[in-house]
C-alpha cells in the first residue's frame, strides 16, 4: 500500500506536525484523559463506547492503526497530542478512502482541521488508485458537518436512523464526498 510511505515520517503542516501515534502505554494514558474530559463531545467521535482504560486504548484503538485499511496521525503542536486525522476504510479496488478526524476540547474552534485537511486530501489523491475521499458524521456534529462544507465536500445523502448510540438515541448520519476530479481545481 501507498500510504505506507507516510508510516514513519513526520509531517510539517504549518505549526502542526503529523505522524503516527507510538502504541506506547504513554500515549494510552494521554487518548483516555483526552476522551474521558470530555466525554459529552469525543461521543461523536465514539458511537460505539468510550475507552474503559488506558489499557483498553492500547487493545482497541492501536490496533486499528496497524492494519492496512487504516492510516492515522496524530496531531502534534509544540509536542502535545492535539487530536487525530487520517483515512479508515481503505478500499483500494473501490478507489476510495474514508477521511475522520477528532481534537482535544482546548483545541476545538481554531480551524486546524481545515488547515490540516489539504495536505490529508493530497495524501489520498496522489495515490494513483485514490478518486475519492468520503466523510461521514452524525448528522448533529455541526462541527463536522462545517469542516465537510468548508473544505468542498459534497453532500450525497443522509442515511436516516442509521446510528444506535449508547444513550439508546437513533440518529442519522450524513455522507459526503470528494472526487479526484474536484480536488484538482
Amino acid at each position: 500500500m501507498e500510504f505506507e510511505a507516510f508510516r514513519n515520517k513526520k509531517i510539517k503542516v504549518g505549526e502542526y506536525v503529523l505522524m503516527i501515534i507510538p502504541a506506547t502505554m504513554e500515549y494510552a494514558k494521554e487518548i483516555f484523559k483526552i476522551v474521558s474530559q470530555d466525554e459529552k463531545n469525543m461521543i461523536f467521535w465514539m458511537p460505539d463506547g468510550l475507552f474503559e482504560s488506558p489499557e483498553h486504548v492500547l487493545v482497541s484503538y492501536y490496533k486499528r492503526n496497524l492494519g492496512t485499511r487504516t492510516m492515522l496521525f496524530g496531531i502534534f503542536k509544540d509536542n502535545k497530542l492535539l487530536g487525530e486525522i487520517g483515512f479508515s476504510n481503505i478500499m483500494q479496488k473501490s478507489g476510495k478512502v474514508d477521511i475522520g478526524y477528532w481534537l482535544r476540547k482546548s483545541a476545538r474552534g481554531k480551524g486546524i482541521i481545515n488547515k490540516l485537511m489539504p495536505r490529508i486530501e493530497k495524501m489520498a489523491f496522489e495515490q494513483d488508485w485514490c478518486h475519492k475521499i468520503q466523510l461521514h458524521c452524525d448528522a448533529k456534529n455541526i462541527a463536522s458537518k462545517t469542516i465537510a462544507e468548508h473544505n468542498g465536500y459534497t453532500l450525497e445523502g443522509v442515511i436516516r436512523q442509521d446510528s444506535k448510540w449508547p444513550n439508546g438515541s437513533i440518529r442519522d448520519k450524513l455522507y459526503f464526498g470528494k472526487l479526484k476530479s474536484e480536488w484538482k481545481k
